[in-house]
């Protein structure tokens, strides 16, 4: 369906932001060399062995989805994958006649946990077969379809389930990777249960190109082999490897003719950390002191009371610093110990806005990623261009693939630090302690850190260089098609997190990331690709992490956008709805279109057209819109489901007409406020393309406070774009995950908001389709550069209050459903105005406000969200006689507000009640906060 609050979407089955999903696309060049097979060909006859359309479920039972009863089946294997299609069925088979399958029907059991293959009829596999199955497990396997003697169909074997089934419950709670004896004695294991020999590579130096060699054991009942050093003389100072012999569909002519035997030499896919280009992994305790900063790990944060006392800030490493040269040296710009230097104007701005009330800053991808080559990225000088020049676009675009810059959503190493991020690409160690010491900082400054993590696929699949999963166990943590290759719905590799292992390496790596760097929180890209119960398993396992060291418990919460159905066939996914009770928390795309208008899937003329709550919609429309001031009214539409979305979003919240839908959520926490993420248009960007040409720069800057108090005062957990408190732009981009530290450039003094420095590349996003409408907006004329930081510093400064304005009370803050469905109502309703919102929410006591909670400070609160361009009244009888100024009873704007920066808000907003009315004023472009003291 269409995304709710969006005028003139295309129906879509995801609910996400179009350009990140453009931007995967582009970054992991669609799945950088899996898939293996959809090739057709393979041979002579009907045999196919490039694809694998038969799936081995459990030791006893294969589905081949599409087959029949009415014919015979026969399965194949050889151990030396010399199998191959001929017109007779297959040649080269260990078992030349083939071991018979009898066709019967799935068992209710396979049938609930596969139901992808309910209806298919089940190949039972002989005694004697299963006998022998983890031996077949490690060979070139087929099926032929016969009728009598004459084979009609053929098919390679996808064997992920199998190996669940066979290895998992002993597998699932072996410790996998580095582990160390009391003398620092390391022992490594790795899960290779289709290997047919794993050998442990030890080289002496992140430069050493030889290495030592030793045999490693496997135990049969786990498919784990490991081996135990004599010592700890490699501990903390050599790198390793395994070389692993395996059979891989993916190997040979293209998969062609089925696969090939192959020796992956691969790193550890539990590394903890790695040479430069992850070309080794490193023999490192992390709990050793060589690891640890000095008085590391400091004093941890306890986790907020409740998730909903939390406001989050979203930050790229490197934009953070690689742009800010005022204490910070060169060599730490753009990496983790920038945030060491608490004198700097980008620490300056965070620990600010931590006195104001921000408690959290999410930093996107910081694990090993491919897209950054670590050691010869580099920092291109770029041609700098105002309005719509092309000069830096060009620029950028010749070397974005060289630069030291990227998002990084395409992991490597789910469990290791980024290297460019480094002061020491090459040294195992740096990056690890450099990156403690970043949180650390962070924590000194009051702030709580989250980590963005992406588990739904990795960079790369198949044979490819930078696949590591599939090179271990190949055709095991991926999820594959119908034909046998690898899906790639949400990008690139799609991994398999229904699959036991891959949802271990999740929830293993997740507890390294919160137990040995002290990581608060965890924000899941693309998370309708998980398993529901993949993501509440991990979220109980890493809250036992962060109890046991006082921390209370973390926050996960992520994009739980419905994913295309044929994902949804083979798991429960973790979406907006399905995790609705849970407590884990999903990006509100409602709240977010309602105010920004349109929606990630605009592009050129519908950029101007869909204007939305703060930048226009009906009460300064850029053209022809619903704004008929009845029930069809396309601007009260949109407000209505903003104020879902300031009620927590709940499925259950009643107080808001013709919304049905909208709200999902089951508690507050799970609802993430926001009107602007790093994917898409800033909000000050998509505000340019819809505020009316002529709109004032001091105008815009008021608008982007009412939006940004849209997330700041709902009831949830806010989530701010870094930046966007400084108006941030990046010149119109809407997918800058590649488009360099130039368009993602933020000035954190806010002398500038690097808008209408020139077009951005058009190979990413909308770029290109928006060129022509956003070129002549760029070239609109601007006020003084002092005039903009006016401005840009009054934003910043209004926003502050706004944080300030939410943490003095609960009542923004509230934790139930109860609570919101008893205490929060919108008088607007039946009176609405265009541009305008009015909230109400009473505290304890009043009323049939079941709110027992402490802390709210206040009788009731009023907020007035006028974005309009004129000043707004509104009337709510139940204040009339409750006069301004009064010791009982009184009214009065929020404290916070009153001793606050926008001195347009002080002198324009008023309070007037007599016998017969209350009536509340506020300036154009304003949220103006009221409280009845008690």
């Amino acid at each position: 369906m269409a995304t709710p609050g969006s005028p003139a979407v295309p129906a879509a089955p995801l609910r996400r932001a179009l350009p990140l999903l453009v931007f995967l696309l582009a970054a992991c060049g669609g799945g950088g060399g899996g898939g293996g097979g959809g090739g057709g060909g393979g041979g002579t006859g009907p045999v196919v062995l490039s694809t694998a359309h038969a799936v081995w479920l459990d030791a006893g039972t294969l589905v081949w989805p599409g087959t029949s009863a009415s014919y015979s089946y026969r399965l194949y294997y050889s151990a030396s994958a010399a199998l191959a299609p001929v017109s007779t069925g297959v040649s080269g088979a260990d078992n030349a006649a083939g071991d018979a399958l009898t066709v019967g029907t799935l068992s209710t059991a396979l049938q609930s946990q596969y139901p992808q293959y309910a209806t298919a009829p089940a190949l039972q596999v002989p005694a004697a077969t299963q006998s022998q199955i983890a031996t077949l497990l490690r060979d070139q396997l087929a099926i032929v379809q016969y009728t009598g003697s004459t084979p009609t169909a053929g098919t390679a074997v996808q064997i992920g389930p199998v190996l669940d089934a066979v290895y998992s419950a002993v597998a699932a709670p072996v410790a996998l990777g580095l582990s160390f004896s009391g003398a620092d004695v390391p022992t490594f294991r790795v899960w290779a249960p289709t290997a047919k020999s794993v050998k442990l590579n030890i080289y002496s130096s992140a430069a050493a190109p030889i290495s030592t060699t030793f045999d490693m054991a496997q135990d049969a009942a786990s498919g784990v082999w490991s081996y135990s050093a004599p010592n700890a003389g490699w501990t903390n100072s050599a790198y390793y490897t395994y070389s692993i012999n395996v059979f891989s569909r993916w190997a040979g002519s293209g998969g062609a003719m089925g696969g090939a035997l192959v020796t992956n030499e691969v790193t550890d896919p539990y590394s903890v950390s790695l040479t430069a280009n992850s070309r080794y992994s490193m023999v490192l305790n992390l709990a050793d002191a060589i690891a640890r900063p000095a008085a590391w790990p400091g004093a941890l944060i306890p986790t907020a009371a409740a998730p909903t006392d939390s406001v989050i800030y979203e930050l790229h490493l490197r934009d953070f610093s690689v742009n800010d040269g005022t204490v910070i040296p060169a060599a730490d710009q753009g990496r983790y110990l920038a945030f060491t230097h608490a004198g700097s104007a980008g620490m300056q701005h965070l620990a600010a806005l931590a006195a104001a009330g921000l408690t959290h800053v999410h930093l996107l991808p910081a694990f090993d990623i491919a897209s950054v080559d670590e050691t010869n990225c580099t920092v291109p000088a770029i041609t700098a261009s105002t309005g719509s020049g092309t000069a830096a676009e060009s620029d950028v675009k010749a070397t974005q693939n060289t630069d030291c810059f990227n998002w990084g959503y395409d992991p490597l190493h789910y469990g290791a630090p980024e290297g460019s991020y480094s002061s020491n690409p090459d040294d195992g160690v740096a990056r690890v302690k450099e990156f403690r010491q970043m949180v650390q900082a962070l924590h000194a400054t009051g702030l709580r850190v989250i980590m963005d993590v992406v588990y739904n696929h990795t960079s790369a699949s198949g044979q490819d260089g930078k696949s590591i999963l599939d090179r271990v166990v190949p055709g095991y943590y991926h999820r594959l098609n119908g034909n046998g290759a690898v899906e790639n719905h949400s990008c690139c590799a799609d991994t398999a997190t229904e699959r036991v292992m891959m949802a271990k390496l999740m929830t293993d790596t997740l507890l390294t990331w919160a137990d040995q760097y002290k990581v608060d929180g965890f924000r899941f890209d693309v998370m309708g690709m998980i398993p529901k119960s993949a993501m509440i398993a991990a979220r109980s396992a890493v809250d036992a992490i962060a109890a046991a060291d006082g921390r209370g418990h973390t926050y996960f919460y992520g994009e739980g956008w419905d994913p295309d159905p044929e994902v949804s066939a083979v798991i429960a996914p973790a979406t907006q709805t399905a995790l609705a009770g849970t407590g884990i928390g999903t990006f509100n795309d409602r709240l977010r279109d309602g105010a920004r208008g349109g929606s990630p899937f605009d592009s050129g003329a519908a950029m101007v057209a869909h204007q939305g709550f703060v930048n226009g919609l009906c009460y300064d429309p850029a053209g022809t819109v619903g704004c008929t001031g009845d029930a069809s009214d396309t601007a009260f539409n949109l407000q209505n489901r903003i104020s879902v979305g300031l009620a927590g979003n709940l499925a259950s919240f009643a107080g808001v007409a013709n919304v049905a839908g909208v709200g999902y959520t089951g508690v507050p926490q799970e609802n993430i406020a926001y009107v602007s993420v790093h994917d898409g248009e800033t909000l000050f960007d998509i505000s340019q393309y819809r505020h009316p040409a002529g709109t004032a720069f001091a105008d815009v800057g008021r608008a982007q406070v009412v939006g940004l108090s849209l997330a700041v005062l709902a009831q949830g957990v806010p989530f701010i774009h870094a930046g966007d408190d400084l108006l941030r732009s990046k010149s119109g981009d809407s997918n800058s995950f590649n488009s360099g530290d130039y368009f993602n450039r933020v000035y954190w003094d806010g002398s500038a908001n690097n808008w209408a420095v020139g077009l951005p590349p058009d190979n990413t996003g909308n770029n290109g389709a928006n060129a022509a409408t956003l070129g002549p907006i760029l070239d609109r004329a601007l006020p003084s550069p002092a005039s903009q930081q006016a401005t840009i510093l009054a934003t910043s400064a209004a926003f502050a209050d706004l944080l300030r304005v939410r943490r003095n009370t609960n009542l923004f803050r509230l934790t139930t459903a109860a609570d919101i469905n008893g205490c929060v109502s919108f008088p607007d309703q039946g009176a609405q105005v265009h541009g305008l919102i009015v909230e109400r929410i009473l505290g304890a006591g009043n009323g049939t406000c079941p709110l027992t909670s402490s802390g709210t400070n206040y009788r009731s609160v009023v907020v007035l969200f006028n974005a309009s361009s004129t000043p707004q009244s509104f009337t709510i009888p139940a204040y009339a006689g409750k006069l301004k100024g009064t010791v009982s009873g009184n009214l009065y704007l929020h404290p916070a507000q009153i001793a606050g920066s926008d001195a347009v808000l002080q002198a324009g907003w008023d309070f007037s009640a007599d016998a017969t009315a209350g009536r509340f004023t506020v300036p154009a472009r304003t949220t103006g906060v009221f409280v009845e003291y008690n």
